[in-house]
């Protein structure tokens, strides 16, 4: 087995979500991931959408995100450089998890099945036992 370089030991898989008020600064925020040297792993085409309530007096933004693998230290600077940039809404930077399409699958939760014993403890009402009943409920 390769030891890994301490490089990619320092590095941690990142993804971060974005509101914009114009969708080319989406290629500012994949600029801004470059100059500190991250590697983009998948970036999401930019959609627009209708915002439930306005953000910043605004009631429409573009939405996309970006994953990237960046020192941790680096991520504190971005995160900073974002929240000073008026074209971006809203962001969220948070650590991404990278799913094994080879491992197992998780295991549904059980269902509690009845045994015979617990259904026939109870007495079955039928239909019109079940009428009878209402009938001399309401009397």
């Amino acid at each position: 087995m390769a030891k890994k370089s301490s490089k990619e030991t320092d590095q941690k898989l990142y993804e971060v979500a974005f509101l914009l008020t114009d969708p080319a600064e989406e290629k500012e925020i994949a600029n801004l991931l470059g100059k500190y040297k991250a590697t983009i792993v998948f970036r999401s085409p930019v959609t627009d959408l209708k915002l439930a309530y306005p953000i910043k007096k605004h009631t429409a933004a573009y939405f996309g995100y970006i994953q990237f693998e960046l020192k941790a230290e680096d991520v504190l600077l971005i995160n900073q450089t974002l929240k000073l940039n008026n074209k971006v809404l809203r962001f969220l930077i948070v650590t991404s998890v990278i799913l094994n399409k080879t491992s197992e699958k998780r295991e549904e939760p059980r269902r509690r099945v009845k045994t015979t014993e617990e259904s026939s403890s109870k007495p079955v009402l039928t239909n019109e036992a079940l009428s009878e009943k209402l009938e001399e409920i309401l009397k």
